[in-house]
């Protein structure tokens, strides 16, 4: 698998005074001038989680706070011809740090195929060839684009699918996290 990162946009922002959560964020001391490393590191508010970062209850806390948070996200998806190409984004920024918490964390476990929603088949076949993967991030001011590509047309079968779900899951939240990701054919 290939991971590309890419930072847009690394100005720290701060939680507005209606934001739901706090916004904090963490910078790497051993930075290169440019380099993403110098980027402010999305973390999730600690009042999101008390797991330590980089597990899987933390990752599904985080998850599970979006889920709750749905109606202030917005995505689009476009498909393309190896994949899909994804933003999602929000106005409120403390979800907005979330989003980019997530993206990051969950881009580290496809690298790694350290599975989520083992339950769900489209997402335990996703990782189960997360070397076939390709995922490109690009942190936003609002949160992330990202491009998912796949070598054969069964990755990106299931990297279409995968996309859908999430458009799912912001559109409806935990109703949505609660079913087995459907399949889509192209």
């Amino acid at each position: 698998m290939s991971l590309v990162l890419a930072a847009a946009s690394c100005a720290p922002h701060a939680a507005s005074a209606t934001s739901a959560v706090a916004a904090p964020t963490a910078t790497l001391t051993s930075a290169t001038p440019g380099s993403l490393a110098a980027c402010p590191v999305p973390r999730a508010p600690t009042s999101v989680s008390s797991a330590d970062r980089g597990t899987l209850p933390y990752d599904r806390d985080v998850w599970q706070t979006l889920l709750y948070h749905h109606a202030k996200i917005h995505r689009t998806v476009t498909i393309i011809a190896n994949g899909v190409s994804a933003t999602t984004e929000s106005d409120d920024p403390a979800v907005a740090t979330l989003i980019k918490d997530h993206t990051l964390a969950m881009q580290g476990r496809m690298a790694e195929g350290l599975q989520v929603r083992t339950w769900d088949p489209v997402f335990k076949e996703l990782f189960a060839r997360h070397e076939h993967v390709k995922l490109t991030v690009e942190l936003t001011e609002k949160g992330v684009r990202i491009v998912e590509t796949g070598e054969d047309p069964e990755t990106v079968r299931l990297l279409r699918s995968h996309a859908s779900g999430v458009t799912d899951f912001v559109r409806v939240g935990s109703a949505a996290a609660q079913r087995e990701t459907p399949y889509v054919n192209d």
